[in-house]
């Protein structure tokens, strides 16, 4: 009976802790896409993900690969999508390798962060 008591318990523990794990915001797809290579400057880094996101608690930060950061405007979200994160690039991006290092805050409050390059190539 204790070890059935025990494997109930585990069993529980084990689910609640995969349903926690599942309640962030991970990272569906992105404008520019993961890995792709562009032929325009994009103007704006949007990026879609399974839930919804707080905005003001979330954004990009755009690097080259140099190390040399670019600026961004302000994070907001789809008009009529709260999954959907969208960052303005200010100014035209020069030929080359980028890598958008991403955080994220869902409605859950907690943060999270990933990364994905892509390639202007006109």
């Amino acid at each position: 009976m204790r070890k059935l008591r025990t494997l109930v318990l585990a069993a529980v523990a084990a689910t609640f802790m995969a349903t926690v794990a599942d309640a962030h915001p991970q990272l569906k797809a992105a404008g520019p896409a993961p890995g792709s290579v562009v032929t325009t400057s994009p103007r704006a880094i949007r990026i879609q993900f399974n839930e919804a996101v707080v905005a003001n608690f979330s954004g990009v930060e755009l690097v080259d690969q140099s190390g040399k950061k670019y600026d961004t405007g302000t994070a907001s979200l789809g008009a009529n999508d709260r999954k959907q994160l969208i960052v303005p690039v200010n100014g035209e991006l020069a030929p080359g390798k980028y890598t958008v290092n991403w955080h994220a805050v869902g409605d859950d409050t907690h943060r999270v962060e990933g990364k994905f390059n892509f390639e202007l190539k006109p």
